[in-house]
C-alpha cells in the first residue's frame, strides 16, 4: 500500500486546522508535517493521533496501489520501438531508487507546462521559456552542460546509469516518490544526449499528461517538436542556411561540421531543423556525424575521468547537482553498497571512496 501524505494538508483545511496546530496536537514540529505531507510516513503513535484528529482509520491515508513511480517514458534510438520489454526494464531500474526518493522529504515548487492545443505555437512558447530557464546565448544552440542545467532548474533529477541492452534508449524520464527523474545511459555521446535530454524535460514538466499504452504518439511528436525549437533557435537555423545556401553537397557538409563542431552538437538535428523550414533542403550527413562523434566523448567517459573518486564527485556535482544533495542528506544512513548502487559503480570499495569525498564536500560546506 502507497501513503498518501497529501491527504492530510486536504484533511487539516476541511477541519479548518492549521498544519502548525496539527502538529502541537501530535506533538511535532512543523516541519515534520510537512515531511508527512511529502511521502514520510508517520510513527505508529503519531499515526494513530493523525487518525483521532480527522476521525478516519488508518487505511484512509494509504492507497490500494503502488503509483509510487509512474510508467517511464522515453524516446527510443532511431528507429527502436518502444515494447513492454523495454518499460519492463525501465521501471525495473527505476524501481531500484524508490527507498532512496522516498526517503528524501525535500520539495519544491516544480514548473508544469500547460497548453491548449499541441501545436508549433505552443511549441515554439515552451521552447522560448526553456532556453530562458537555462540561459542559453540568445541565437546559439543549447550544448550538454546547458541542457543538464536547465534539468537541474526544472527540478529534476539526473541518475547516470549504463542501461540494460534492451533499453534502447539515450535516457528515461519517471516519477518516483513524486520527484522528477531523468535516467542517462552512461555510454550516450555528449552530441546524441541533448535532444533526447530536453525531450524527456518536456515530458517531466508536462507531468499532468498521463501516458496511455505506454506510448503516445502525438505527445512524443510534440515533445519532439519543443525539443528541435530549444535546442535549435530560429535564429541560429536561419544564419547556417545563410552560409550553406546553394553551395555544393561536400562544401554544405564540411561547413555544418564546423557549426556542430564549434557549438557542441550532433548534425542530424541541425538538418532536421533547417528542414522545418526549407522543406527541400535533403542532405545526408550519417558519416559525417560518425566521424563527428569520435571528437567527443561519452558521459560515461567525462564522469570516469581517471577513475578519480575527488574529480568523479566534482563532475557529477557538476552534471547532477540535485542527486548529490538528496544523497548528501542521507549520507550518514546509506552503506557503502548502497552509494555504489545508487551512482551506477561497480564495486563495494569504488563506493567507500566516493562517500569519504561526499563527506570531505560537506565538511567544507558547513
Amino acid at each position: 500500500m502507497e501513503w498518501q501524505g497529501e491527504k492530510i494538508k486536504i484533511l487539516a483545511k476541511e477541519k479548518k486546522i492549521s498544519l502548525a496546530k496539527l502538529g502541537m496536537l501530535t506533538g511535532v514540529s512543523r516541519q515534520t508535517v510537512n515531511s508527512w505531507i511529502n511521502g514520510q510516513i508517520p510513527k505508529g503513535l503519531h499515526l494513530i493521533s493523525i487518525c483521532k484528529i480527522f476521525e478516519i482509520s488508518p487505511d484512509s491515508l494509504f492507497s490500494d496501489t503502488d503509483n509510487s513511480i509512474s510508467l517511464p517514458v522515453h524516446r527510443t534510438r532511431q528507429a527502436a520501438k518502444v515494447t513492454p520489454a523495454i518499460q519492463k526494464d525501465a521501471l525495473k531500474l527505476a524501481k531500484e531508487y524508490a527507498l532512496f526518493f522516498r526517503n528524501d522529504t525535500e520539495s519544491a515548487i516544480l514548473p508544469v507546462a500547460r497548453v491548449q492545443a499541441k501545436n508549433s505555437a505552443d511549441a515554439k512558447a515552451i521552447a522560448q521559456d526553456l532556453r530562458r530557464i537555462a540561459g542559453a546565448k540568445p541565437g546559439e544552440p543549447l550544448g550538454y552542460e546547458g541542457t543538464l542545467k536547465l534539468l537541474e532548474k526544472l527540478g529534476i533529477k539526473v541518475i547516470f546509469r549504463a542501461f540494460p541492452q534492451n533499453i534502447k534508449a539515450y535516457a528515461f524520464f519517471t516519477k518516483i516518490h513524486h520527484h522528477r527523474v531523468v535516467f542517462v545511459n552512461t555510454t550516450t555521446n555528449v552530441l546524441d544526449l541533448i535532444f533526447p535530454l530536453i525531450h524527456e524535460a518536456v515530458h517531466a514538466i508536462r507531468d499532468e499528461k498521463i501516458i496511455k499504452d505506454f506510448y503516445d504518439a502525438d505527445e512524443e511528436n510534440f515533445c519532439d517538436e519543443v525539443a528541435n525549437y530549444t535546442q535549435f533557435p530560429d535564429e541560429y537555423v536561419l544564419w547556417v542556411w545563410k552560409n550553406i545556401e546553394g553551395l555544393k553537397q561536400s562544401i554544405q557538409i564540411n561547413l555544418l561540421k564546423k557549426f556542430a563542431e564549434k557549438y557542441g552538437h550532433a548534425l542530424f538535428g541541425l538538418v532536421k531543423r533547417i528542414k522545418m523550414i526549407h522543406l527541400e533542403f535533403n542532405l545526408k550527413v550519417g558519416g559525417a556525424n560518425t566521424n563527428l562523434k569520435k571528437r567527443f566523448p561519452t558521459i560515461g567517459d567525462i564522469l570516469h575521468f581517471e577513475e578519480d573518486p575527488r574529480k568523479f564527485v566534482d563532475v557529477l556535482k557538476t552534471l547532477s547537482p540535485l542527486l548529490i544533495n538528496t544523497l548528501m542528506r542521507q549520507l550518514d544512513s546509506m552503506t557503502n553498497r548502497k552509494i555504489a548502487e545508487i551512482l551506477g559503480m561497480d564495486n563495494v570499495l569504488d563506493g567507500l571512496a566516493v562517500k569519504n569525498e561526499f563527506r570531505k564536500l560537506r565538511e567544507m560546506s558547513a
